[in-house]
């Protein structure tokens, strides 16, 4: 499957489960916020002060998985964490950010504010019972 169709199956704004490792070596899943893809890095928020950042930072390996209301489909990526630590780049990244983010936060300078990505991606796609498809 080509990554164009692969991301008509992941709306930016996607809520799904957002797994790290935790400090005892175990997964860890928690609700979050997809916002958007660009140039093959699949973009995230949090705020430093965060148990998961702390653990973003010692194991930066995570994956996101989204699935459609009714199960239709499923959407899974696992990837490499990076930080976006430029700030003219954080700046013209915030414009994409979902308002409601953007409003949590107020703006790209809050101290408390990341905007992480993953990238080196292994992207699936589970359609209903079908096998799983592997993004190219």
């Amino acid at each position: 499957m080509k990554k164009e169709e692969f991301l008509t199956y992941l709306p930016n704004g996607a809520y799904g489960i957002f797994s790290t490792v935790g400090k005892d070596g175990m997964p860890e899943g928690r609700g979050w916020e997809f916002q958007f893809e660009e140039g093959n890095r699949y973009y995230f928020c949090t705020a430093n002060t965060k148990e998961v950042y702390k653990q973003l930072q010692a194991h930066p390996k995570a994956a996101f998985t989204f699935m459609a209301a009714k199960g239709q489909h499923t959407v899974r990526i696992n990837g490499t964490v990076h930080f976006v630590t430029d700030a003219a780049e954080k700046a013209k990244l915030w414009e994409k950010i979902d308002t409601i983010v953007q409003n949590m936060y107020q703006s790209a300078e809050n101290p408390v504010f990341e905007i992480l990505y993953l990238d080196d991606c292994t992207c699936k796609l589970a359609k209903g019972f079908n096998p799983v498809e592997l993004v190219e």
